[in-house]
């Protein structure tokens, strides 16, 4: 691993062309000075690493299950180096040189950047709520202090989403996490939240105060850390020398936080209002829609490094609403799907090198990571991608129509699928096993019909 380690840093341009890094479950994310300095065959040759890809600005290094130890390692090398700082918020200096990019790319390397950091601590309330749902259905009463505690410290890291996302935001934008998160922290205090709960008229020196509920709100912080990133640049360089210590945080503290709570915050909390209503007038006309697009295409989102960038918006949905049909339901069946037809592979093959190795990548895959079934065999091979679309867009179909909703987060597959208990709604987790149960069927029988043994490589 400190090989593959050593091979990733120096073919990427070396420790100083190195921006940031991060990961998700199966990708290494390095954003970079210069891509351009990036040598994609000679890291694509190198053992262990099953695909390379630019998104954004972004070089994604898909590795599989193996890139949260890469990660350590790599980020150990790199803070070894000095680079400055630490790995995550270290300031490139040459900045002039970075790859420009189009405003979309922008955006989806933007959401990558700011939720991917936040995505196991999602997972863990997740599962934690999931666990709490199994316990209250085996007898938990809901007015025991057990069920009181274990629910609010599920709850924690949504309530406290400004504050979060409020670090990664500044790491993203270049400027201070922590009076980012210091200054985000306003939206959450319990005295503001007490003028909210009251209702009553707050002013500002005059200038009335706009009453929001910002707990588990996204756009509030992103805009509030983005406008801090330009102040704290203003008042770095009006800040003499001999008291920059002093006078530049307080600065960037005293102007930002006026302005986030007076303006941005309560933009941002339209735009999320927005958002919601969008995708509530889509499940309202047409549920079966979002989940069967997203059953079908997963596998190309996830190709291209996407598939973060539309989960965020289901975050934002169940950190708001406490449920989202946006992409979890629909990448269930496409993940499960992917794995029935990675197993079709296995099956037919003669080659006793690949038949184990795609039986392992479909196991995988069932287990909501796709990306070594995705990269070794289906995007290889048409016929079971074409198998996978169909029964991803069956299962979807499924999901769609019978309003499936996911209640946390959690790579979509079968270990995870407790995150679609609902007390309210009971039918919710069994649509769910359903669904992933028409996926499967769906996939191997078009799988096995159309692949032939022949076509296993």
């Amino acid at each position: 691993m400190k090989e593959l380690a050593e091979k990733c840093i120096q073919l990427v341009g070396g420790a100083q062309n190195i921006k940031s890094v991060s990961h998700c479950a199966t990708r290494l994310r390095l954003t970079l000075i210069d891509q351009s300095l990036v040598d994609e065959k000679a890291l694509l040759a190198v053992n262990g690493v099953l695909k390379v890809m630019n998104v954004g600005a972004q070089t994604q290094i898909v590795v599989g299950s193996d890139a949260p130890e890469l990660y350590g390692i790599v980020s150990k090398m790199l803070d070894n180096d000095k680079l400055g700082g630490t790995v995550e918020d270290k300031e490139a200096e040459a900045t002039d040189t970075k790859t420009k990019t189009s405003l979309v790319s922008k955006f989806f390397d933007a959401c990558s950047s700011m939720f991917t950091p936040l995505v196991p601590a999602f997972t863990a309330a997740g599962m934690i709520k999931a666990i709490l749902a199994i316990l209250v259905a085996f007898g938990l009463s809901k007015d025991s202090q057990e069920y009181v505690i274990i629910n609010y410290v599920s709850d924690t890291v949504f309530y406290y989403l400004p504050v979060l996302l409020a670090v990664t935001a500044a790491t993203y934008f270049n400027c201070n996490r922590f009076i980012a998160a210091a200054i985000c922290a306003m939206f959450v205090y319990p005295t503001y939240t007490s003028f909210v709960d009251a209702g009553d008229p707050v002013y500002f020196f005059g200038i009335p105060v706009v009453l929001y509920n910002y707990t588990s709100t996204v756009f509030p912080t992103i805009l509030t850390v983005w406008f801090m990133s330009y102040v704290e640049k203003f008042a770095r360089k009006i800040s003499p020398k001999v008291i920059k210590a002093i006078l530049e945080p307080m600065l960037t503290f005293l102007i930002t936080f006026p302005v986030g709570l007076l303006l941005l915050g309560p933009i941002g909390a339209v735009l999320g209002e927005w958002f919601m209503n969008l995708f509530g007038m889509l499940d309202e006309h047409a549920p079966f829609l979002v989940p069967t697009i997203m059953g079908a295409v997963t596998p190309f989102l996830v190709f291209v490094g996407m598939h973060r960038a539309v989960g965020t918006l289901e975050t934002m949905q169940i950190a708001q609403q406490g449920s989202s049909a946006i992409s979890g339901s629909g990448q269930l069946a496409s993940n499960i799907a992917q794995g029935a037809s990675t197993l079709v592979l296995s099956i037919k093959s003669k080659d006793e090198k690949v038949k184990p190795l795609a039986f392992t990548a479909g196991i995988t895959a069932l287990c909501g990571i796709t990306e070594p079934a995705l990269y070794g065999f289906t995007a290889r091979n048409k016929k079971s991608l074409i198998a996978t679309i169909i029964g991803g867009a069956a299962g979807g179909l499924y999901a769609g129509c019978t309003h499936l909703v996911r209640l946390a987060k959690g790579a979509p597959g079968l270990p995870t699928l407790p995150v679609f208990i609902s007390l309210d709604n009971p039918m919710n987790f069994v649509n769910a096993c359903i669904t992933a149960l028409i996926a499967f069927i769906v996939a191997f029988v078009v799988a096995w019909i159309i692949i032939k043994p022949k076509d296993v490589k």
